[in-house]
């Protein structure tokens, strides 16, 4: 085999001589090696990309508190969640906010014993929390929260899922920025978790959801690309949601729906690291698998219904739409790296030691392959390295992520079939 091959003889990459040398097995593998590594190397940009962007750390703007308070409406979706339901009404019920511009609407589907904890709470503040029963789980969660617009007379709705704890000065350190512009569609905290010690799958998953908040969540505001939602510990102009078209039900990802009709329709939001707002995280691979595959789900159910709008829409530049477009097809990268691991168990089997080692230096697709390896990698460490430094204070803490970045990348083997599926089924319209 040549030891090298001219640049401007591009044919040559795919030509007997730089695969003559190879069995039929090699040459497949090989080239199959590299159209994957290809594939992927294009989101390991995607992730470059906004780790970088997560780096330059937008701040919010300065604003100040409003003269006067205006109404608030929280809305809590439950469905049998008596075991943490309390949790939240009794934090929501301490804000340091003024009590007669609050309410509490309740949305219930429950029937495991969940909505007479919540009648308790009911007649104990019938000044403040409402409670709506529903027999019928129409629309699931989107159907749940169309139901509280409904039933609203607030200008502005705070949404919380039932097992988040928020802090006490929530609305007082959001609301401000909705009352400075009304362009400003939602103002978000930062999506957090009430304790990582329960498992090591809870390990693993908190680092997941460090680098969401602290690298995507970040990027996306300080780059202004496309705006996510993140299902709760937030607080919405009502006018914004009715605007769009209020909840729509199409989805399992009721919030990255929403969120893509307020970009489209030109509203702005704002994301505030500094305001955690905590919740449970999956302690089981069960429980995981159960929520990526929703998630998954979702966002394919959202491509399929707005590709179309994303590509066609003035609203955004060219790059906006590029990394829109990569952000909702990201879950359909899962089937590529279950073949691709597939394909690196293979590369190792049907090619001896020494070209693993040494061949990217003889073979242009090996050196290809090898290129996007090394993206692949390091855009993942870099991501991860990122969210462990701001998630953490403290060295040792922070170099204790390690393990559950090896943890996390363990249960992702196994999750990637179950978000393939999942994929499949939101393009499909066939998820339940």
């Amino acid at each position: 085999m040549p030891a090298h091959v001219p640049v401007e003889d591009w044919w040559s990459l795919l030509s007997a001589p730089a695969l003559g040398s190879l069995s039929l097995l090699q040459q497949v593998v090989l080239i199959l090696s590299a159209i994957v590594s290809g594939l992927l190397g294009m989101y390991a940009i995607h992730v470059w990309m906004l780790t970088l962007f997560a780096l330059r750390r937008k701040r919010p703007p300065t604003i100040v508190s409003p003269s006067v308070w205006p109404s608030v409406s929280v809305h809590v979706p439950v469905y049998n969640e008596k075991a943490v339901v309390s949790r939240l009404l009794e934090s929501v019920l301490a804000f340091d906010y003024p009590q007669d511009k609050l309410e509490v609407i309740v949305i219930d589907d429950s029937d495991d014993g969940t909505t007479e904890l919540l009648q308790v709470y009911e007649k104990r503040y019938r000044a403040v929390v409402r409670v709506i029963h529903r027999d019928q789980r129409s629309g699931f969660k989107a159907g749940a929260l169309e139901t509280a617009l409904a039933n609203s007379n607030s200008e502005l709705l705070a949404l919380f899922d039932s097992d988040q704890v928020p802090p006490k000065d929530f609305l007082r350190r959001m609301i401000p920025y909705l009352c400075s512009d009304e362009a400003i569609a939602f103002a978000q905290g930062r999506p957090s978790y009430l304790s990582d010690r329960s498992s090591w799958v809870a390990r693993a998953v908190s680092l997941g959801m460090d680098s969401f908040a602290f690298v995507d969540q970040e990027a996306r505001f300080s780059a202004d690309l496309l705006t996510h939602f993140s299902g709760g510990g937030g607080v919405f102009r009502k006018a914004a949601i009715v605007c769009v078209g209020g909840w729509a039900s199409e989805t399992l990802a009721e919030d990255l729906d929403l969120s893509i009709r307020l970009r489209l329709g030109g509203w702005r939001y704002i994301y505030d690291a500094s305001v955690p707002c905590p919740g449970e995280i999956p302690a089981s691979y069960g429980i995981l698998r159960r929520q990526q595959f929703r998630w998954a789900s979702g966002f394919a159910g959202c491509l399929k219904k707005h590709l179309r709008s994303l590509v066609a829409t003035r609203r955004m530049s060219a790059i906006q739409k590029a990394e829109a477009i990569a952000y909702l097809t990201g879950y359909i990268a899962s089937p590529l790296i279950a073949i691709g691991v597939l394909l690196a168990v293979a590369y190792c089997l049907v090619f001896p030691a020494d070209f693993i080692l040494n061949g990217f230096r003889r073979d242009p697709l090996a050196a290809f392959t090898v290129f996007m390896s090394a993206l692949i990698y390091t855009s993942v460490l870099a991501l991860f390295a990122v969210a462990a430094f701001r998630s953490r204070d403290k060295w040792p803490s922070r170099v204790e992520r390690v393990v559950d970045l090896i943890c996390l990348g363990l249960l992702s083997v196994g999750i990637f079939l179950t978000s393939a599926r999942a994929v499949v089924a939101g393009l499909l319209d066939k998820a339940t």
